[in-house]
């Protein structure tokens, strides 16, 4: 009986998965003792990723909008490729926005989609979602959430302002390479718990982390700093909130020692070297949009 061969979807589907699950095996071996080291690289990344977007005017209109974030995520690179299908996936870390007005310690997140249709070429972007809504900041601290599905999402900065009021997640970013439209739209974000144990040296929710502030490590001074200063662009450095390190302390500053946060710095930098932890956010579809002509 002859059998009609698998579409050149279903194959193009297959290369991928073979060719992803080669990536991700051979990483995790090899990479399995530095989450550490990543997780510190992507806090740093992060930090600078930040310093770009509140200094380049092109993102201007984001400037008011993050004094009513609720919370932040930062994207400090994700990668698109495909011809036919595409794959787009990257690191993430998010910050809450404290009672105080402080930021949060990091939680960490794996960010993925899959995406069917004519597309050609390949993007590495810079992404900082802006969490508008309290529902926003609650759905991304389950343990996975699909932007556009379980929670809203517009893109910024054309309109961001009519529809900070009415949107979940505003998204904005800045891309190097061609790709045929971009969205991120049914992307997956998926906490990675295993980043955040090592990071902290606990192992801890990213709720317990963002929200009962259960655990700090100093390096995430730098990215607090960044985070601070977009949020309240036009108060002096010297208004910057003072971070008291609980008792919990990780061993490189002493329990209790006070750290203010300093003047953002310059430049913007990204990971080549990004690491996938969770297999699963690739499944996921993509809905994309066609590019302005």
């Amino acid at each position: 009986m002859n059998k009609s061969k698998p579409s050149l979807v279903q194959r193009s589907a297959a290369f991928f998965a073979v060719i992803f699950g080669m990536l991700t095996i051979g990483a995790g071996a090899a990479h399995a003792g530095d989450r550490r080291e990543e997780a510190i690289d992507l806090v740093r990344d992060a930090s600078e990723t930040v310093n770009y977007f509140a200094k380049d005017s092109a993102f201007s209109a984001m400037w008011s909008l993050a004094d009513d974030a609720k919370a932040i995520v930062i994207i400090p690179e994700k990668l698109r490729a495909g011809f036919i299908i595409g794959g787009a996936a990257g690191d993430a870390v998010m910050l809450s926005r404290n009672e105080d007005g402080s930021w949060s310690q990091p939680t960490f997140f794996a960010i993925g989609s899959l995406s069917f249709g004519l597309q050609i070429g390949g993007e590495a972007s810079e992404v900082v979602l802006l969490v508008m809504t309290d529902e926003g900041k609650d759905s991304l601290l389950t343990s996975s959430v699909k932007l556009g599905g379980d929670i809203t999402l517009a893109a910024g900065p054309i309109g961001a302002g009519a529809k900070a009021q009415t949107t979940d997640v505003l998204a904005f970013s800045r891309s190097r390479g061609l790709y045929g439209g971009l969205s991120l739209e049914g992307a997956l974000l998926k906490s990675r718990r295993k980043w955040n144990k090592a990071y902290y040296n606990a192992d801890v929710s990213a709720a317990e982390i963002v929200i009962k502030g259960e655990v700090y490590n100093p390096r995430s001074a730098q990215l607090q700093t960044a985070v601070w200063h977009l949020a309240n662009r036009n108060a002096p450095a010297t208004m910057a909130p003072v971070i008291l390190s609980p008792e919990t302390d990780t061993g490189q500053q002493g329990p209790g020692e006070q750290t203010r946060l300093g003047a953002p710095l310059a430049g913007s930098n990204t990971n080549d070297n990004v690491e996938y932890e969770d297999d699963a956010i690739w499944g996921e579809p993509i809905n994309r949009e066609e590019s302005d002509k």
